[in-house]
């Protein structure tokens, strides 16, 4: 057991101490349970202000004077505090709290009606309820701000510039939440449609704008970077038209639509050209700034911070994102040398870097990063701490590169991030992310006993989740890197080791350990292992077996079906393990037909068939399915 996984071991058996769960208790020192301190402040509003105190001299000259009661009541106003606490109860971010608040604003009206206070909830209330739901969380949080403003327009409470952008937030909220594309689409066209209606009444400002703009940026719709930007020219206009500063675009504008730049389609080929249009909105900043048009757009470590990772996540299209990405940092720690705080590159900006070297197979640019961040840091400037991403990233990029050095480095790493964790920083902590790269990087390194090492890094895992360290049981991903470091390895017996895996998912897996499910992924790399054999005739034709049984094996289960890719590497091991001859052709001729009847039979499928079966054959088959 290494010291990583005894201090493990050591700060599982802590938690698990018989102090953290085991209280004394005894008649004697029985105490009743704290009382929640948001509950209290309800109590104190409404059973302190509405309870009689009966041994209160003063109260019972009241009782004893009806007028005198009246106008004692009459002259209590208890709305500031209902407020007051209204107000803490929004910002408190218990589960709760707007279900409570709105009770307490229904308690206090009706203590209204029946003419117990002269006062009646204004429109602070109805806006803390309203921020209640914009910050709680209770779904629907746009539908419970719709029904509270009707209920507001009812009783004769005319809406503010708060109550509206308290709506437009429950809107965003809503969005950051959503998976789905519908409701985001109908949350953008209601935030639409209220900023409009708050142009018309005059209340629209820069945070209504802003909001607006962020909600569209977090929707991730097809357009919702170009229709954001819209918003921001229309606030540009409006403001340059009327030198109203209520509507003047500011730093937080810019950055909304350069982060919906960023976020919109950032998978995609597109990914290059949208990174360019988010640099551009920067450069809009700079010349707003620098010429005098608007002294609140200057750009800050975000608005650089936000282009940079659009140029990270376009990195794998486009491998010149990545040099953009560096550029602009080494600008930004120009900038701030010269004397720009502002602009002063965090651990985001440098991560994002990394992440675009690492993408591109860059992983000795990553890794010194990586470096320069251990230095500065080592310097004093804590904010550039390296944590478990940025490790993480680095050992990624070397398993993207492969090769010999790139498996040691990453081995190296990861071991450096074991060893800070057990002399008490957390924040290098290794995930599932960071085992299952080094596991990628070692199965490509053509290390001596890679795969070993490998399974090795994946046992330590299982053990590791087995104490209760369940962020670092392994899952199907890391399963499958070991498996492909078998196929790629250079053991004879690596189709057998292959299978074990195979079997230990299925068997683990059938227990309820969906984790590591097997998937296609799984199969074909088994699959690979046996066409990789090699050795005696005894190995062979066990590797052979071995594939077989992996091939019928995808073929019955339930919970993933073959791929193209399945049949490729089959007929491969056909070609490579089983001799020239009728029997050869026979079978590949057999899974040729398997691959039509899935309609797989792709390119790369016939190409294989070529490769595998005699001329003749293989032009027959072929022919025969045009």
């Amino acid at each position: 057991m290494t010291k990583f996984h005894q201090a493990a071991l050591l700060a599982l058996l802590a938690a698990a101490s018989p102090s953290t769960y085991c209280h004394g208790f005894s008649a004697s020192n029985q105490r009743r349970p704290k009382k929640d301190f948001a509950a209290q402040i309800v109590e104190e509003v409404i059973v302190k202000s509405v309870a009689p105190k009966s041994k209160n001299k003063q109260q019972q000259q009241r009782r004893s004077n009806p007028n005198q009661r009246q106008n004692s009541i009459s002259q209590r106003d208890p709305i500031i505090s209902l407020n007051m606490n209204l107000d803490y109860l929004a910002k408190s971010g218990q589960r709760d709290a707007a279900i409570r608040a709105e009770e307490m604003l229904q308690r206090i009206e009706a203590l209204h009606d029946d003419g117990y206070y002269e006062k009646s909830p204004d429109v602070c209330s109805y806006n803390s309820v309203i921020n209640a739901y914009a910050h709680g969380k209770v779904s629907g949080a746009s539908g419970h701000a719709h029904r509270l403003m009707k209920r507001m327009e009812e009783k004769g409470i005319e809406a503010n510039s708060i109550t509206w952008n308290t709506l437009l937030r429950c809107l965003l909220k809503e969005v950051k939440e959503s998976r789905d594309k519908k409701v985001s689409e109908e949350k953008v066209e209601d935030a639409e449609s209220i900023i409009a209606n708050m142009e018309d009444l005059g209340f629209a400002n820069t945070i209504s704008y802003n909001t607006v703009i962020s909600i569209l940026s977090k929707s991730k719709l097809p357009d919702s970077a170009e229709r954001s930007e819209v918003w921001l020219n229309q606030m540009i206009d409006r403001f340059a038209k009327t030198g109203n500063e209520n509507i003047q675009p500011d730093t937080t504008s810019f950055n909304a639509v350069i982060h919906a730049y960023a976020n919109t389609n950032r998978f995609s080929a597109g990914a290059p050209q949208r990174a360019k249009m988010a640099e551009r909105v920067v450069k809009r900043m700079e010349k707003s700034f620098k010429s005098g048009e608007n002294d609140q757009v200057k750009p800050d470590v975000v608005s650089y911070t936000a282009v940079i990772n659009a140029y990270a996540k376009a990195a794998e299209f486009d491998e010149e994102c990545a040099t953009k990405a560096m550029d602009i940092l080494n600008r930004m720690v120009k900038m701030y040398e010269g004397g720009d705080k502002d602009v002063k590159p965090n651990k985001r900006t440098y991560t994002s870097v990394i992440n675009a070297f690492a993408r591109t197979g860059k992983a000795e640019a990553a890794d010194n990063l990586l470096t320069q961040m251990k230095e500065q840091y080592a310097l004093g400037d804590t904010s550039l701490k390296p944590d478990t991403v940025c490790y993480s990233s680095v050992i990624d990029g070397y398993a993207k590169v492969g090769g010999e050095e790139a498996g040691f480095r990453a081995e190296e790493l990861l071991h450096e991030m074991e060893n800070l964790y057990n002399q008490g920083d957390s924040d290098v902590k290794p995930n599932t992310r960071t085992y299952r790269s080094a596991i990628t990087a070692l199965g490509k390194s053509r290390q001596p006993r890679a795969a070993e090492k490998a399974e090795q890094i994946l046992e330590e895992m299982e053990y590791m989740g087995s104490l209760g360290a369940h962020d670092l049981a392994p899952n199907t991903i890391c399963y499958n890197a070991v498996i492909d470091a078998y196929a790629r390895g250079r053991t004879m017996e690596k189709a057998y080791r292959a299978e074990l895996l195979l079997e230990q998912m299925l068997e683990e897996s059938a227990k309820g350990n969906t984790l590591i499910r097997p998937d296609t992924i799984t199969f074909n790399s088994v699959i690979n292992a046996a066409a990789r054999s090699f050795g005696d005739s005894i190995v062979r034709r066990e590797a052979y077996l071995i594939g077989l049984g992996a091939f019928k094996k995808i073929h019955e289960y339930e919970h993933c079906k073959p791929s193209s890719i399945t049949y490729v590497l089959f007929l491969t091991v056909l070609k490579n393990l089983v001799e020239e001859g009728d029997a050869r052709d026979n079978m590949a001729e057999r899974t040729y037909q398997l691959s039509v009847s899935f309609g797989l039979a792709n390119g790369k499928v016939r190409e294989q068939v070529r490769k595998t079966c005699s001329p003749l054959v293989a032009e027959r088959i072929l022919s025969s399915n045009k």
